[in-house]
């Protein structure tokens, strides 16, 4: 995982088999998000998704990545059909999502809407965490592949707009089949474009992290990875 830690991003083909795929989109179906074009809490509100997605092969490469990691904190659906065709501006994925709000040294940026709570952590804690962008269909330039500027998550935080103004850095559009992950940090500058082919652009995306959060803040979404590992005798 080299590659991750280098530049930013890594596409790992294969992960998933065209049977396992299947299943995945089979319980979608089967549920009231098939024709959605954005779901969070993902995995907490799915847990029967959830069973398929933590397979050996994707367990495998979580330990790889973060042999201490015990937990998904983030998950979100996206699809990109005609009826919800979007443009993503360039970002960093900068905020996780908690229970309540709770004044903390090294937290900022606090936003509460309804039962919607984020707060920006300080730039360690963003940088243990790591997204797998898991592809139920094959992502091409033409149905809205993602964008990112090359060893970006090396400059931490930046302010987007003058980041724009003097924009450097190779961009990459990373074209993934389907059944492959793109694995990503979460400071790595992406964004993406609409899709021009009219097919669907399926993904799962989920973050996680080895870190805890401090006394009196309480993850929004939290997914314990144990269940799904072999059990050892």
């Amino acid at each position: 995982m080299k590659n991750l830690s280098k530049n930013g991003f890594k596409i790992v083909e294969g992960v998933y088999s065209k049977q396992e795929v299947n299943d995945i989109l089979a319980v979608i179906a089967s549920s009231s998000i098939e024709n959605s074009f954005g779901v969070r809490e993902f995995l907490v509100d799915h847990p029967k998704i959830a069973k398929k997605i933590f397979t050996k092969n994707l367990l495998e490469i979580i330990k790889q990545i973060s042999p201490n990691c015990d937990k998904a904190i983030k998950s979100i659906y996206f699809d990109k059909p005609p009826s919800a065709n979007w443009i993503v501006n360039w970002h960093q994925d900068l905020t996780i999502n908690l229970r309540k709000k709770k004044e903390i040294a090294g937290y900022k940026n606090w936003r509460v809407s309804g039962n919607r709570v984020s707060a920006q952590p300080n730039q360690a804690f963003l940088e243990s965490i790591f997204t797998i962008r898991i592809h139920l269909d094959d992502c091409t330039k033409e149905n809205g592949a993602l964008r990112i500027i090359k060893q970006s998550h090396k400059q931490g935080i930046v302010e987007i707009k003058e980041w724009i103004n003097s924009k450097n850095g190779p961009e990459r559009t990373c074209e993934v089949k389907q059944g492959g992950i793109l694995l990503m940090k979460p400071l790595t500058l992406h964004a993406s474009n609409r899709t021009e082919n009219n097919k669907h652009r399926r993904v799962i995306h989920i973050e996680f992290t080895n870190q805890e959060l401090p006394a009196g803040l309480v993850w929004k979404e939290k997914v314990e990875l144990a269940p799904f590992r072999p059990k050892t005798n």
